[in-house]
């Protein structure tokens, strides 16, 4: 088939397309949905006994505002990586991965101000209900973000993927710190953090097999 006659084929073959929302549009959209969900499914669950004091600690706030940070980042970085050229600098891509550092620095940071840090740390206070409520609360925003991010036209799916599993565990894991009664930094670094890493991860792995834009099948 010579070209010409491939353009001819391809137009002809060509449906109505339906123009996307801006990022910032359908960001607002996915953090107006999924947030108020997310925190009425850790309600459900229960929030921890302790919730109005832990609510007035700074160190508690700080963590959940970290968390909640880089989820967001993380959202408003895989919808814009999602639409080719519309990604300015590479920092967009880096800044999740900044506000997931700080607040791993802040867990640290409580970590050795504490006491016994290595200590605390090789006892691996990692709990499986944790882990389970951070899976769980980002089944939903994940499956919605991930649609979202594939009816666009990625390029990096492998980014793409690694960012929105980021965004959708972050977020179920600033529920879980709301629900999960322990505030030890150790817990937190090895009951939170690390399965929010080893998602994300997984989630590249995801993105690259399942953003296939070029494939609607």
């Amino acid at each position: 088939m010579r070209t010409d006659e491939l353009i001819v084929e391809l137009a002809r073959a060509a449906g109505p397309v339906r123009p996307l929302p801006r990022p910032s549009v359908r960001l607002m959209r996915w953090t107006a949905a999924m947030v108020p969900l997310t925190a009425l499914a850790a309600i459900v669950i229960g929030p921890r006994a302790d919730f109005a004091s832990a609510m007035t600690q700074p160190g508690f706030l700080g963590i959940a505002v970290a968390t909640l940070g880089t989820a967001l980042l993380s959202a408003a970085s895989a919808l814009i990586l999602s639409v080719p050229g519309a990604e300015r600098s590479a920092l967009q891509r880096v800044m999740p991965l900044v506000s997931g550092g700080l607040w791993v620095v802040a867990l640290t940071v409580l970590l050795t101000t504490g006491g016994e840090a290595i200590e605390r740390l090789l006892r691996f206070p990692f709990h499986l209900a944790c882990l389970i409520e951070i899976a769980a609360l980002s089944v939903v925003p994940g499956g919605v973000l991930f649609a979202m991010v594939r009816r666009a036209a990625p390029l990096r799916r492998a980014w793409s993927g690694a960012l929105a599993t980021l965004a959708a565990v972050g977020l179920s894991a600033a529920a879980t710190q709301f629900i999960c009664p322990l505030d030890d930094p150790a817990h937190q670094l090895v009951g939170h953090v690390l399965p929010v890493a080893v998602l994300s991860v997984v989630g590249a792995f995801v993105g690259h097999r399942y953003l296939n834009w070029l494939r609607r099948d």
